[in-house]
């Protein structure tokens, strides 16, 4: 007699394993593509622009300007998506450890494409811009940074892959508490000042 499935059942090992491999992401390059350019499109129906307002456009974001927050290539903030990156490979290899590393690599990306893309929607903005006015001010990302924060994801993606997971945790506290001493900001504390702002 066959067992019943139950909500719980999805998450036993042996139905894990047995998962079998989605076939549109077999065409990897025509998905990345595509996920690229609705990332770059919709950042551009939401007004953002390509590159600083300012007229400054660097590598690494030096200053403590608010006219450049999330608006350069990288910034403290990459340093959190690399966090992000490596928790999405931990994620996607616990939930189908058999799926080959392309495919978890490609639903990677859109899931950083689809963070990108909801963080810089106006009501998202709104909620992170400043919250308990402790963070660095957010008015959302120049498409040049949106399209390196998902570079930066996928670059810790690709560290995961190298590492025990005792040093992928061991990183990702390194990381989170160098950018908690650098901006006053990062997942734990944006987390905490977003619980206590909804609490309000």
């Amino acid at each position: 007699m066959t067992r019943p499935r139950s909500w719980r059942s999805g998450w036993r090992l042996e139905d894990r394993l047995a998962f079998p491999r989605l076939r549109w992401l077999r065409h990897d390059s025509l998905v990345v593509l595509a996920t690229l350019g609705l990332h770059v499109l919709w950042l551009r129906m939401l007004g953002r622009s390509l590159v600083c307002p300012c007229g400054v456009v660097t590598l690494w974001q030096f200053s403590d300007d608010p006219a450049q927050n999330s608006q350069q290539a990288a910034d403290a903030y990459s340093l959190l998506h690399v966090i992000f990156g490596m928790g999405l490979y931990l994620v996607f290899t616990w939930l189908r450890p058999r799926w080959p590393r392309i495919d978890r690599a490609v639903l990677a990306l859109i899931s950083s494409t689809a963070w990108e893309i909801i963080e810089n929607t106006p009501w998202v903005i709104a909620l992170l811009n400043n919250a308990t006015n402790a963070a660095p001010d957010y008015h959302g990302d120049s498409i040049l940074n949106s399209l390196a924060d998902t570079g930066f994801a996928m670059l810790g993606f690709a560290i995961a892959t190298r590492l025990p997971l005792r040093w992928i945790v061991v990183l990702a506290l390194a990381l989170e508490l160098s950018v908690s001493l650098r901006i006053h900001d990062g997942l734990l504390l944006a987390g905490g000042r977003l619980v206590l702002g909804l609490f309000r």
